[in-house]
C-alpha cells in the first residue's frame, strides 16, 4: 500500500476532480492524488459533465489530460475561466502532451502546472507544492492593496500613494518570473515554465489595481494629470492581458478628464505588431475597435498587419475601411496602392469623415513604420 504524504508543503486537497478519457490515467491519477490526503476525488471523461459537478460542488484541484470525450482539456479551462466567479479554480495539466504550442496554450487557458505522463510521485508532489505557492503567492501583496485601499477611503491620501508604490516596485520581480519562464520553456522543463509565467501573471494582476488606487489617491488629492496618468497604465494593464470590459471600463472614466486619450488596445497593437507578433497585434485592433469602432487609424493599422503577413485581401478590405472614413488619409492611401498598384477611389455619395468613438475621443497613434 501506498505511503501516504505529509500535507503541510502543498495544503489539503480534499475535493479533486479528475479528467481524462483513459482509464488507466484515470486509476493512476485517482491512486496518486489520494496519496496526498484527498479523500473525495471524482473522475469524468467528459467536460460537461466535469463543469455540472464544479458549478454544484465545492472543488479544491483539477487535474485535466489533454484529450476529453467532448472537448480538449484547453477548452475546459478556458470554459472554466470565463465562468467560475470568485477564487479561480486551479487546474493542472497532467498528459502526454509535449508539444510547446500545447504548454502555452494551456497556460493561456489558464492552467496553474503542467505534469508530463509518465511522471514519479516525486515530480506529482513538486508541481502540487509549486501550485500551492502559486495559489497562495500574492496573499501578502493582496493585504497590502485592501489597506491603501482603506487609505484612500479615509482620506489618506499620501499614505495611500505611498503603499500603491510599493506595491507597484515588484515589477521587477515579475519580470524575473516571465524571464524564468522563457528559460524553462527553452529547457523543455514545461512544468517549471508553466508556474513561472502564472506568478509573473499573478504579480501583474496587482498591477492594474495599484496603478488604479494611485489615481484614485491623486484624484482625491485634487492632482487629476497624476490620476489621468495611472488611470492610463491601470487601462493598458488590463489590455495586456486581453480583459476588454476592464479595459473599457477604465477607458471611459479616463476620457472624462482627457478626451485625447490613446486607446489602449491599439497601442498594444503597434507595440505586438513592431516586435513581429502580427496575429497578436490583429487580435489587440480588434479589440481596439470595440472601444472605438469608427477609428480609421485602427484600421490602417490592422491593414499593415494584415500586409505584412501577406493576408493581402485582408488588409486591402481594412484600409478600405480606414480611407472611407479618412478620405484623405495620405498613409492608408499609400498602402492601397502598394496592394492594387493604383490609388484608393472613393465611392461618390458614400464618404462620410466619422469621428472616433466615444465622442471626441482623439484618433489613435498611427503605426507608420514599415
Amino acid at each position: 500500500m501506498a505511503q501516504k504524504k505529509d500535507s503541510k508543503a502543498y495544503g489539503a486537497y480534499t475535493n479533486v476532480v479528475i479528467l481524462t478519457n483513459v482509464e488507466v490515467h484515470a486509476k493512476r491519477d485517482t491512486a496518486t492524488i489520494k496519496m496526498f490526503g484527498t479523500h473525495d476525488a471524482k473522475t469524468f471523461t467528459k467536460g460537461v459533465d466535469a463543469i455540472d459537478y464544479i458549478t454544484d460542488n465545492s472543488v479544491d484541484l483539477v487535474l485535466c489530460d489533454a484529450t476529453l470525450d467532448d472537448m480538449s482539456g484547453i477548452k475546459f479551462a478556458q470554459i472554466v475561466r470565463k465562468n467560475m466567479s470568485g477564487r479561480p479554480l486551479p487546474i493542472i495539466m497532467v498528459t502526454l502532451e509535449n508539444r510547446k504550442d500545447h504548454v502555452l496554450d494551456s497556460i493561456a487557458a489558464g492552467c496553474i502546472g503542467y505534469i508530463l505522463r509518465p511522471y514519479s510521485i516525486d515530480t506529482f508532489e513538486k508541481y502540487l507544492i509549486l501550485a500551492n505557492q502559486l495559489d497562495n503567492y500574492p496573499e501578502i501583496e493582496e493585504m497590502e492593496l485592501q489597506e491603501a485601499k482603506d487609505m484612500v477611503e479615509r482620506g489618506d491620501f499620501d499614505d495611500a500613494i505611498e503603499a500603491f508604490e510599493e506595491l507597484i516596485s515588484y515589477q521587477d520581480e515579475a519580470q524575473k518570473y516571465y524571464d524564468m519562464g522563457c528559460q524553462f520553456m527553452v529547457q523543455g522543463k514545461y512544468g517549471k515554465a508553466i508556474v513561472s509565467f502564472k506568478k509573473a501573471v499573478k504579480i501583474n494582476d496587482l498591477f492594474a489595481e495599484a496603478y488604479k488606487g494611485l489615481a484614485d489617491a491623486y484624484k482625491g488629492k485634487g492632482d487629476m494629470e497624476a490620476c489621468k496618468k495611472f488611470l492610463q497604465k491601470a487601462a493598458d494593464v488590463h489590455a495586456q492581458f486581453d480583459r476588454l470590459e476592464e479595459t473599457k471600463t477604465l477607458f471611459i472614466e479616463i476620457l472624462k478628464y482627457d478626451s485625447d486619450t490613446p486607446n489602449p488596445f491599439n497601442t498594444l497593437g503597434v507595440n505586438l505588431r513592431k516586435h513581429g507578433d502580427y496575429p497578436g497585434a490583429i487580435h489587440a485592433y480588434k479589440q481596439a475597435l470595440e472601444l472605438t469602432p469608427n477609428d480609421e487609424n485602427i484600421y490602417f493599422n490592422m491593414a499593415k498587419a494584415f500586409y505584412f503577413m501577406g493576408k493581402l485581401e485582408e488588409a486591402s478590405n481594412a484600409v478600405d475601411m480606414s480611407l472611407k472614413m479618412h478620405p484623405e488619409f495620405r498613409e492608408a492611401n499609400k498602402l492601397y496602392q502598394r496592394i492594387h498598384g493604383k490609388p484608393w477611389t472613393p465611392v461618390l455619395g458614400k464618404i462620410a469623415r466619422q469621428r472616433a468613438t466615444p465622442e471626441g475621443a482623439k484618433e489613435s497613434a498611427k503605426d507608420l513604420d514599415p
